[in-house]
């Protein structure tokens, strides 16, 4: 770790520090009814995180006998340890992802609120309209994605990242909902990357979860 991302960590406030350190995601817990046992630990050979899987709990008990949870379901004193975790994102329209709660992790590790901003950014890439149909895909066939990004400091190293997200289905308002946790995919003592925000999320895996309706097909190229 170079110096510059030591003095992030070192300029940290009490309450915040404690949350970027691994042990904090290894010991966050949903406030569930009943057992995770059933929930698995590793989808297509990849071991889920803490807290993906304490996620992926909270939402298969949030949705019962549905095919999804919906924003009525959305307990934040069920999902107060893993807040901090959590981006919870809205469409606006069928173009528009907007960030609604960026936990206060994320904002730490990355520098940056992204609360109201659109998760696509203001510029277009080459990989913009398949994230659009791959996030799309998880209400059309509902089913969750399981996804490895590379996340960039500013020297270029990368740092293979976990999105653990799920759908949640509309209420009145009619807006599809996605719910994800980011966390580091590798072990280590502390987050205190100083994180390149101009670089393009290299994605590693795409793999979506069957919740009970299948999933995309491989034709359509969604998956990786």
């Amino acid at each position: 770790m170079n110096e510059r991302a030591d003095g992030i960590a070192d300029k940290r406030s009490a309450w915040i520090a404690p949350l970027m350190e691994w042990s904090a995601v290894e010991r966050l817990q949903a406030r569930l009814k009943g057992p995770i046992d059933h929930v698995p630990s590793a989808i297509a050979g990849v071991t889920l995180s803490n807290a993906g899987r304490q996620l992926y709990a909270w939402w298969l008990e949030a949705r019962g006998q549905r095919d999804m949870p919906s924003d009525k379901d959305v307990d934040l004193r069920a999902l107060v340890e893993l807040l901090p975790y959590i981006r919870y994102m809205c469409w606006e329209d069928e173009k528009t992802l907007i960030v609604r709660i960026y936990g206060s992790a994320l904002v730490e590790g990355t520098g940056l609120d992204f609360t109201g901003l659109s998760v696509f950014g203001a510029v277009e890439h080459a990989d913009t309209a398949i994230d659009k149909a791959r996030l799309q895909a998880l209400h059309i066939q509902p089913c969750g994605l399981l996804m490895i990004r590379d996340v960039y400091d500013k020297t270029g190293k990368a740092y293979p990242c976990e999105f653990m997200t799920l759908p949640i289905a509309p209420d009145s308002d009619g807006k599809a909902r996605i719910i994800s946790t980011v966390v580091p995919c590798e072990r280590m003592a502390e987050w205190a990357v100083d994180v390149a925000l101009d670089r393009i999320l290299t994605l590693r895996r795409a793999i979506f979860i069957d919740t009970g309706n299948g999933v995309p097909p491989a034709s359509l190229g969604l998956g990786k």
